[in-house]
């Protein structure tokens, strides 16, 4: 039974691949997960191990997150999340997005209530929905390459910010942003199981972005309240030097980045899969030589917002 479930699953992945349609397999669910929005509101959460129905509205539980699989992808969604899967695009209503592409020739819409972008390119990403309807975007591995309807576009790299610019139809300019408080603050990478190669490989971006810029930031990042204000503020510790030109620290920080080879069930765990034993007289499955730093991993804190306010 087990061995024809996998076949399917295998099958299924595959078909979606070849069509170029996604289905979000749910692997993880954190607190009262995800419910169905609408007529079938009354329903309990959806159950791990179970694909998110397409063309439904779906939203996350108030301190609560759930994670999927894809054809090529891994995702997150935040608490209080609201949004509809379909075959080629999430629309968000609101609250946040954890996206990581495994594949460069990958090619996600994500459409949201004022505005839509185009998200291709092998890397990680976090996108925010902002009051004014449009985006907030944060790079951490990789380049990922954003755009809009009205075909401009930009290159994210890690550390780097931006907004949907709802009046120009474009993007604000880019900030760079501290990867080490961003690493530590959000849910949506904190607050899940990360494999260790995923997590090596935040740490080492984090740790050459503070090397390469020499100097600590003290950056807050607000809101896009409107279509013309971005609540963004910089300063500088060091008064003495100047912040490093972007383009050369994104390239210098994505110089050594190399998507992941291992299988995505193995990067999701972060080990080998397990077989299952079941108890003699009971009904509970048990995992054997589960290793020591899975056990009891603490965890993370809520809000799930991509970055956190003072």
């Amino acid at each position: 039974m087990k061995f024809c479930l996998i076949v399917c699953l295998i099958f299924s992945f595959g078909v979606n691949c070849v069509f170029g349609k996604i289905s979000h397999l749910m692997v993880t669910s954190i607190g009262d997960g995800v419910v169905q929005v609408g007529k079938n509101s009354s329903a309990g959460s959806i159950a791990t191990a179970k694909f998110l129905p397409k063309s439904v509205k779906l939203s996350v539980r108030p301190k609560s997150g759930i994670e999927t699989l894809a054809s090529g992808y891994q995702f997150r969604f935040g608490a209080s999340t609201t949004f509809i899967c379909e075959n080629e695009s999430i629309e968000i209503f609101s609250g946040s997005l954890f996206i990581r592409s495994r594949n460069f020739n990958s090619f996600l819409e994500i459409i949201g209530p004022e505005t839509s972008v185009q998200i291709s390119g092998a890397g990680t990403c976090l996108l925010d929905v902002e009051p004014n309807g449009g985006f907030k975007i944060v790079g951490l591995l990789g380049k990922m390459r954003i755009s809009n309807p009205t075909e401009r576009s930009i290159s994210l790299h890690p550390g780097e910010l931006t907004f949907t610019d709802l009046k120009n139809s474009s993007f604000s300019e880019k900030i760079i942003v501290d990867l080490v408080n961003l690493l530590d603050t959000s849910f949506l990478i904190s607050g899940f199981l990360n494999s260790s190669s995923f997590e090596k490989s935040l740490k080492s971006i984090a740790e050459s972005q503070k090397v390469l810029i020499g100097k600590s930031y003290q950056a807050k990042v607000g809101n896009a309240a409107d279509n013309n204000k971005f609540e963004i503020v910089k300063t500088v510790t060091s008064e003495n030097e100047a912040p490093a030109e972007t383009d050369m620290l994104a390239s210098e920080l994505i110089k050594n980045y190399q998507p992941s080879s291992d299988s995505p069930l193995q990067e999701l765990l972060g080990r080998s899969p397990l077989r299952s034993v079941t108890q003699v007289g009971t009904n509970k499955n048990m995992a054997t030589n589960i290793p020591d730093e899975f056990k009891d991993k603490p965890g993370r804190p809520f809000p799930s917002r991509v970055l956190r306010g003072e």
